[in-house]
Formats: C-alpha cells, structure tokens, sequence
C-alpha cells in the first residue's frame, strides 16, 4: 500500500520515524514531507498543497492527533475547502445536554484537516489514532461547552476537539483509536495495519518490496536547512534513499537527543545531524564538537557523523547564489549578515530564491565544507 502520514511534524518527531520504518519494513511505501522524494506533480507548489497531492496518490491515509493543532493552510487550493459546520453534544450553564452548532472557517482550517477533507473527498481509506489525554480533554470541553473562555489545558487549542468530532461525524473510516505511549501506539498500529492488509486490494503497479538501497538519514534544524540540503542532494545522483528531517531548533538536539535523534538512528544505514556553529571561533567549535560527540551512546557511534555549517548554513546559501559575495566573506556568513545582505523577510522568500536562483554545484565546487559532507554521504552510501 502506498500510505500517506498525516500529523503535525516536530512534536511527533519519533512518532513519525517510527511509523516510517515500521510501514516500510512491511513493504508500505510512506509518503511522509521530511522525505526529499516527497511525491509532487507540479514544481512551484506550496508545501501544503504538495501534500494534498500526496493524498490523491495515496491508497491509505494515516493521522495522528496528539496536542498540536498544527499551521493553518496556507496553499493556493483556497477553493477547495469550505467552512465546517457540524454539531456536537455537550452541557449548557444548567448541566443539561444540548446540541451545539460548531462552524469551523475555511481560513482557520489547519493543513492536517485539508489533508483530511482531500482523504475523504477521494474515499480513501482513513485510519486515525489519537493521544487518550486528548480524548479525554475533548470531553472536559464538552462539559463545558457553553463557556467562550474556556482553555484547554493539554491541547494546543479547542478547534482540535472540533476535529476530533468532526473525523467521527464522516460516513466511513470514523473510527478513532486511543493510545498513551509510543509502546502502546506502535502494538495498537501494528495490528491495525495486519488487519488492513487482509481486506485490502492495493495497485499492483508500485513495487511493495522493500527497497534495498541504503537508507540515510539528514536530521537538519529547520525548513531552510532542508530545502538547502534537498537541493544539494537532488543535484547528485546518489543511489540511495534520503530522508531530511527538520527539528526545529539546534538546541532541541543538544537537550533532547534521546527522544529526538536516537529514534531515527534505528532506523537509518547513516544519519548526518547538520547543526549551524553560530560561532567563527576555532575554540568554540572545538568545544562544540567535543559536546556533540559525548551525546552519542556507544552502540551508534559508527552510524552518526555531526557536520557543522560555519557559522550557519547560511554561508552554504551564498555559495550557491553569489560566489562573488562570498568570497569577500571568506565564506563565513552569519544569519543578521545574510540578512542584510539580500534583505530576505521571511522563510517562504528564502525558498523561492532557492527554486528559482540556487545553483547546487556551484555551492559544491567553492565550499570545501559542502565538498567534505557530499563526499562523506557518497561513502556512507558505497559502505557495505
């Protein structure tokens, strides 16, 4: 089955890297975002109209609801998705049960809800589980629905439990699976997907073998950073399966490896863990690299390498827009210089000058550190 994974992404970080390795080893193709191979049929798309493609090219849609409601969509599909409204069962001021009318805008959509809505639209199959803490809080919120002031105390907002009661108000795939851990979700996923397997009649034309192509693994700090490195290793021709996951943040990697980059070390031949410097300093990065060396447990030394992007990845940006600027830089370009460099406001503006300016293999031949971490994917890929 081709399977598309629908969630919010860095707080279900090991929910994700899990999932993917789990569906694969079965021989499920994942469509997942973090994946530079991430199915598109149009170059130019918003990232989150890219994975309401990914939904139509699916057989199977699987969710994953736990305290995050997740971006609003923000794609060019605006006259797709409508305003929602729906009712719900809850208590009014007097504890007696009434029907409430729920109307959810078409602006305050989150992107995870379109992708649902494109699921359903289509009859896909739809498997949804969610975080019981959720469930049970969507119920304290029902008991209290006639109060405008009420907050949730897990849930990011209330409209998660609209979406919660929502999914159950569809005339199929309705049914919505509690779990607590990752344990229990991953014993609770495994069977679901065994039973599945028995009823459904997936297209013979993808080949569900398991790849036998490395695997390796790019764990990244944020969108930037991978559209970067996605450019770079799109430019190559790497026999090898990549994933390029975004953690949001260098510092979640320092304080939280063991719940956000050892999960994926189970899963990859190589994982390279890209990490900007933010210092020229030789010492300091010394001293930085010593850290990151002491987060590795023993038993993945041989299968994690730290790179380091001095002073930051942006330096690893000039050299594939301007050599000239980045010569007179001597090729060290910190964040607050690339911004006043090009005057760049925002991420999504950095990404179309990336689309439409980014040359990869320039960036290659002038910067000896893109040289080095190429060169190192190329062994990690030819290593038996």
């Amino acid at each position: 089955m081709k399977i598309f994974l629908s969630s919010t992404a860095y707080d279900l970080v090991d929910f994700r890297a899990m999932i993917v390795d789990l569906l694969e080893s079965k021989g499920h193709e994942v469509l997942y975002h973090e994946s530079p191979t991430f199915p598109a049929r149009k170059l130019g798309l918003h990232s989150h109209d890219q994975c309401i493609l990914a939904v139509e090219q699916c057989d199977l849609v699987l969710c994953l609801i736990d305290k995050r409601y997740g971006g609003r969509y923000a794609g060019a599909f605006v006259d797709r998705f409508k305003d929602q409204t729906f009712k719900v069962r809850g208590l009014d001021k007097n504890e007696k049960k009434k029907s409430f009318e729920i109307t959810i805008p078409a602006k305050d959509l989150s992107i995870t809800w379109c992708e649902l809505i494109t699921a359903y639209d289509t009859k896909k199959y739809v498997i949804t589980f969610s975080r019981q803490r959720i469930l049970d809080e969507k119920e304290t919120r029902r008991a209290n629905q006639h109060l405008k002031t009420f907050r949730p105390a897990f849930a990011e907002r209330n409209e998660l439990f609209d979406l919660i009661d929502w999914i159950t108000k569809q005339p199929s795939s309705n049914w919505i699976a509690s779990f607590n851990t990752i344990v229990d979700f991953k014993i609770k996923l495994e069977k679901w997907i065994n039973e599945l397997e028995k009823t459904i009649i997936p297209d013979p034309k993808p080949n569900l073998l398991p790849t036998e192509k490395r695997k390796i693994g790019i764990i990244v700090e944020g969108e930037v950073d991978r559209y970067v490195i996605n450019k770079l290793i799109s430019s190559q021709e790497f026999d090898a399966d990549f994933a390029i996951i975004p953690t949001y943040g260098k510092y979640r990697i320092l304080n939280e490896f063991k719940t956000i980059v050892i999960p994926y070390l189970n899963i990859f031949d190589k994982a390279f863990i890209l990490l900007d410097s933010d210092t020229k300093s030789p010492s300091r990065i010394s001293s930085l690299k010593k850290r990151l060396a002491a987060l590795i447990p023993s038993k993945y030394s041989s299968k994690v390498k730290f790179v380091l992007a001095t002073p930051s990845i942006e330096s690893w940006i000039i050299a594939g827009l301007n050599p000239e600027m980045y010569r007179e830089f001597n090729g060290k370009i910190d964040k607050d210089t690339f911004t006043q460099l090009l005057n760049i406001p925002s991420v999504k503006n950095v990404k179309q000058i990336l689309e439409t300016e980014y040359n990869p293999l320039t960036a290659i031949e002038i910067d000896k550190d893109i040289r080095e971490f190429m060169d190192n994917i190329r062994k990690a890929i030819e290593a038996k």
